[in-house]
């Protein structure tokens, strides 16, 4: 029987989270000496005229001390305890390192592996398999699916929908994939015992044994995770998938030998587990005061390279929920950095650039999750679309209306223009790409229907002979977002550049609750609207695949599901299994990435080497 934790049993897997990020503060405080008492000086006779000059006194350098403030106390710094980010993320970087950091060039960090595994050098590979009906496989639609006749599937070699086929009968393959992972030959965990595949299998074991949502999707693509020997970890996954991120598929080592004779359902409530965990990052635990602090030290076993090893002596995390009291902390030096626990970037334009002023602000989490969904099938077409009868005109199912009106918004001007409205003036906004669309919105919506018929560019665009819409109705439609201070810049943008085009937007800003609220009363999951600014929750697998059909909420499946727009296209869905395998995407996009979820931490002037220098770097800041 699978035990959760209280809280994992709460977070039921069946409801839609959509998270807020959170930033945390970083206080600081004195250091800590760690040496013993000085030397004491040797008497030297003053009577003696041979007499030597006095021995110097030894000096004891004292300790570098990194100290970083949290807004929050983690409960447990267990991995699978149900309970992940915030201050417990900000802890994990300093007693684990990688192995899938990135710099802010796109690299990947030296880390717990000997090298990164690709196709290049052979530790990525496609072995052809033969399937029979019955047999678990991930279709040409990027679906977890059954075997069996008449499923879409890419046959042995085939790396897109394009070679595709529809298999009826007779042997079939498909490709399998083998990833083998190399642990350094040093890795070591933090009390000097080796760390080696089997800790990472164990981890795998543990993952599996507790079924937490937020790992489901992993483990579903998974045929075996296994030690091909003590430092190669191999992972063989579901025929016909292939992983577009390596993260996933590789789980985290835990300590066998600190573990491994415990309860595996109840290791969540181990002291070791819970409150010294070993690691092999940077630094390693010292001591854990409930309400107060933790503090590390130094990792002497830290990959074993005098290049790898951190500036700081000592990293003491110290637990402020004030938010204001570490912002003090931090301009008086008491605090070196505040993370992401405490969400810096909701404080005001203003005090962000004074803020910037006395310290160095790291701006992350640049993924575009902030999505305007076009409403393409309300629910009111379930039962079937007759314009004549009351249902709202049809205006989106043209893919090329939703393109021109793509065009007319311009994401990546609309974007720099709001975070521009939101950041400090100067800010780096490098890292800011979104998808063009070179095309004439004024001539796709011509050539879809939509026409400027009085010649008035203050009015509407009205449909001639648009299918499935009566002629003369306008193209007029309602938006609705949060009351989120971004979401409205945001759309007063959105208003402005579409009316541009010729489309009348109606905005309203609900509050969260009513936003989000179930269907089939819910403007969202109700599939009640036209447009809609969508906060998603970045996850393995790339945004398109939110919109399956499979994944519709409708009466049928109780309102459940993020493809809210109520998009039906196999060709789509097939583009967004070939972007897994690294294809492109076809235009036929139903939204438009508009904007970033950002978080904010920040450090001390001079800590990090720029701006963009990522928390995950933690062990590479520089000490003075």
């Amino acid at each position: 029987m699978r035990l959760l934790t209280k809280q994992a049993r709460q977070n039921a897997p069946h409801q839609v989270v959509f998270l807020l990020l959170t930033l945390g503060l970083l206080a600081g405080c004195a250091q800590l000496p760690t040496g013993g008492p000085l030397p004491t000086q040797q008497p030297i006779a003053s009577s003696s005229p041979t007499a030597l000059p006095p021995t110097p006194t030894a000096t004891l350098v004292p300790p570098k001390v990194l100290t970083v403030c949290l807004a929050e106390e983690p409960e447990s710094l267990y991995r699978y305890d149900g309970h992940a980010g915030g201050a417990k993320e900000s802890i994990f970087a300093a007693i684990y390192d990688g192995p899938f950091e990135l710099t802010s060039e796109g690299k990947h960090t030296d880390s717990l592996f000997s090298v990164y595994p690709s196709g290049e050098n052979g530790g990525i590979s496609a072995l052809p398999i033969a399937v029979q009906p019955g047999d678990m496989v991930v279709d040409a639609y990027g679906e977890l699916s059954v075997f069996k006749a008449g499923i879409f599937a890419r046959p042995a070699g085939c790396e897109s929908s394009a070679c595709a086929v529809t298999w009826e009968s007779g042997e079939f393959l498909m490709d399998q994939t083998r990833v083998a992972f190399s642990l350094r030959p040093d890795s070591l965990w933090s009390d000097g015992q080796a760390l080696n595949a089997q800790d990472a299998v164990f981890s795998y074991q543990l993952a599996k044994e507790v079924d937490l949502p937020m790992g489901t999707w992993a483990l579903e693509r998974t045929i075996s995770f296994t030690a091909e020997d003590d430092k190669t970890a191999v992972w063989l996954g579901v025929p016909g998938f292939s992983p577009r991120e390596l993260a996933p598929f590789f789980w985290l080592p835990l300590p066998r030998h600190q573990l491994g004779s415990a309860d595996p359902t109840a290791i969540g409530q181990d002291p070791q587990a819970e409150r010294a965990p070993l690691g092999w990052g940077a630094y390693r635990l010292v001591s854990w005061e409930s309400g107060k602090s933790i503090q590390l030290e130094k990792n002497p076993y830290y990959f074993g390279a005098a290049k790898n090893q951190p500036a700081f002596d000592q990293l003491s995390f110290l637990f402020i929920p004030e938010r204001e009291e570490a912002l003090q902390m931090l301009a008086d030096g008491s605090c070196d950095v505040l993370d992401k626990s405490y969400h810096l970037e909701a404080l005001p334009k203003e005090q962000l650039a004074e803020l910037g002023k006395a310290a160095d602000l790291h701006w992350e989490d640049w993924q575009p999750v902030e999505q305007l969904v076009f409403g393409i099938r309300p629910a009111s077409y379930d039962d079937g679309y007759a314009y004549w009868s009351g249902d709202r005109p049809d205006f989106f199912s043209d893919a090329r209306t939703r393109q021109a009106l793509l065009a007319c918004l311009e994401p990546q001007s609309l974007a720099a223009q709001v975070l521009s409205s939101w950041l400090p003036e100067g800010s780096d906004l490098s890292r800011l790409r979104l998808p063009a669309l070179d095309a004439d919105p004024g001539a796709l919506l011509d050539e879809v229907g939509w026409r400027d018929l009085d010649g008035d560019p203050a009015t509407p665009r009205a449909a001639q002979n648009v299918p499935g819409v009566n002629n003369l109705t306008a193209l007029s439609l309602k938006l609705y977002t949060s009351r989120n201070a971004l979401h409205q810049n945001a759309a007063a943008l959105i208003v402005e550049k579409l009316s541009a085009c010729g489309v009348q937007v109606d905005w309203q800003a609900l509050p969260v609750a009513e936003l989000y609220a179930p269907g089939p009363e819910g403007v969202l999951f109700g599939r009640n609207f036209d447009l809609a600014l969508v906060s998603w929750q970045a996850g393995p697998e790339p945004l398109c695949a939110l919109y399956r059909s499979n994944a519709t909420p409708s009466e049928a499946n109780f309102w459940v599901g993020t493809n809210l727009a109520g998009f039906m296209d196999p060709a789509f869905e097939a583009a967004c299994a070939d972007l897994e395998q690294g294809e492109g995407l076809a235009l036929s996009y139903p939204a438009a990435a508009l904007l970033p979820q950002l978080s904010l931490w920040v450090s001390r002037t001079g800590l990090t080497p720029d701006a963009n220098y990522t928390w995950s770097q933690l062990e590479s800041l520089k000490a003075e």
